[in-house]
């Protein structure tokens, strides 16, 4: 399988890109799939190098014998081995080793007829050396109920090596903070708008700094309200009730329903986009934040909105632009929110960072066919938020595992790369650890490394602590000290 390029700089070259898609189709992944049907037993004469250090990491490996052609390849989890060419007498593997212990490790050849090993050592790092990169955690707010639970939760992140937490403040136009316009969460004392007597995002502030851990403040965009009735009444009032024209509205002129899912607020109309700039630069002002994370900044699908603002700014652009579709128009409105939230961000503090949890297919350029990407299916061109610097980091959501062999639907290595080498903003990969085992978990950070990615960002708090994956997490995937990426 190929990989493009060293971490940093990024290769961004069309030949670079070519070279992956040569590559893909030699090998699976390092941790193996099915050996070859060979009768003779591979053996192992040479390695080279046979050590390499975490800053080195990815490293280009070979190793020489014989009966190599047909065999699979692994090595301790913490190692992610990659082959990229191979014979009968040689195999040529990138190697990531920037997580994971120093000393001895191995890595092993075997098929049908034996197996083989040979030693490979990761060299520690140089006293006060450490890794650069993002460690981001999503905590979302189904995660907590109290200040203990926010204690907790950064005393795990702190412990296992994360330096960035994601904390949802913001889940349906309301608030899990002191907010001047939105009315306290229900989640927190089971009434929308009741004052809890306690400050959530106040209480993460602190607990963080005693791990040394950054807060932004995680906010969903457009989701504005879930349950079958109109919002009750609240002070401040929920934006449904005081805006009831905001909801997103179906191609027919029927307002989205109220359901037990959300019920969402449409980025056409000016005030929506308005809102958003304006809770983000509240946060900002009252609180001691790194930044403020934006999610559900997209729309559900295309299916909405037809909303009259939407469909009266859309009659007045495409009488300047003829060719302008109403796809394009919506993504542009997605666009103008993100623009408008960064300017209110940046006139409060210029060093506050805005980033954003984004799909994790673009488009389909490989013609997988039946994914939904973020371009075509929720009208989300992140790329030109990227092109128009209007984020300081994009994190996009690569929800799936490393298939048998690059490339293939929905693969993490080749969206890792594509993401990784087409953004570029710090890019922080997506994991989801609710269908990762430790080890599946530490191979997906160390192939987001592997692809160029400045950090990674893991979903989520729950998923770690009921998968019981925080020690494979400390012990491999993070295992070396890392600053956080700026």
């Amino acid at each position: 399988m190929g990989c493009i390029g060293p971490r940093r700089p990024r290769a961004r070259t069309a030949a670079a890109l070519l070279l992956v898609g040569l590559l893909g189709f030699l090998s699976a992944c390092g941790d193996g799939g099915p050996a070859g049907l060979s009768t003779s037993p591979p053996a192992l004469e040479g390695l080279s190098p046979a050590a390499a250090g975490p800053l080195e990491s990815p490293v280009t490996v070979t190793l020489t014998g014989r009966n190599l052609s047909d065999v699979a390849v692994d090595g301790p989890p913490w190692l992610f081995l990659e082959p990229v060419d191979r014979s009968e007498s040689s195999i040529r593997l990138r190697v990531g080793l920037a997580g994971g212990p120093p000393g001895p490790a191995w890595i092993r050849v075997s098929n049908s007829a034996g197996r083989d090993s040979v030693a490979f050592t990761v060299e520690p790092l140089a006293t006060g050396d450490s890794l650069s990169e993002t460690r981001a955690l999503w905590v979302s707010r189904f995660e907590y109920a109290s200040a203990e639970d926010l204690a907790r939760i950064m005393t795990r992140a702190g412990e296992n090596g994360f330096n960035l937490v994601y904390l949802q403040v913001r889940g349906r136009a309301d608030a899990f903070y002191r907010s001047s316009y939105e009315p306290w969460a229900a989640n927190l004392t089971g009434v929308l708008g009741q004052d809890p007597g306690w400050d959530p995002l106040e209480t993460a502030i602190r607990e963080a700094d005693r791990w040394g851990l950054e807060v932004h403040p995680w906010i969903n965009a457009f989701t504005g309200w879930a349950g079958t009735t109109t919002p009750p009444l609240s002070d401040p009032p929920h934006v449904f009730r005081e805006h009831p024209d905001w909801v997103m509205v179906e191609a027919d002129g029927t307002d989205m329903p109220y359901t037990t899912g959300s019920r969402w607020m449409t980025p056409g109309n000016p005030g929506v986009r308005t809102r958003l700039a304006s809770v983000t630069a509240d946060i900002a002002r009252h609180y001691s934040v790194g930044g403020i994370h934006l999610d559900f900044i997209r729309y559900p699908s295309p299916d909405y909105s037809f909303d009259t603002p939407s469909l009266q700014a859309f009659d007045s652009a495409s009488a300047v632009e003829p060719g302008l579709g109403f796809d394009e128009m919506r993504r542009r409105f997605v666009t103008w929110a993100v623009e408008e939230t960064r300017d209110s961000l940046k006139a409060v503090d210029p060093d506050l960072k805005l980033s954003a949890a984004v799909w994790g297919v673009y488009r389909d350029v490989l013609g997988w066919g039946g994914v939904t990407t973020g371009y075509e299916s929720v009208l989300q061109d992140d790329r030109a938020w990227d092109r128009g610097g209007l984020v300081d980091a994009l994190v996009p959501m690569v929800y799936w595992p490393i298939a048998d062999s690059y490339g293939d639907r929905l693969d993490f290595a080749y969206l890792a790369d594509e993401q990784s080498q087409s953004i570029e903003a710090p890019t922080f990969i997506g994991i989801y650890a609710p269908e990762l085992d430790g080890r599946g978990m530490a191979q997906e950070v160390e192939r987001a490394r592997m692809a160029g990615a400045e950090g990674v960002s893991i979903f989520s708090y729950s998923a770690l602590e009921d998968g019981n994956l925080w020690s494979s997490l400390h012990n491999w995937a993070f295992f070396w000290p890392a600053r956080r990426v700026r």
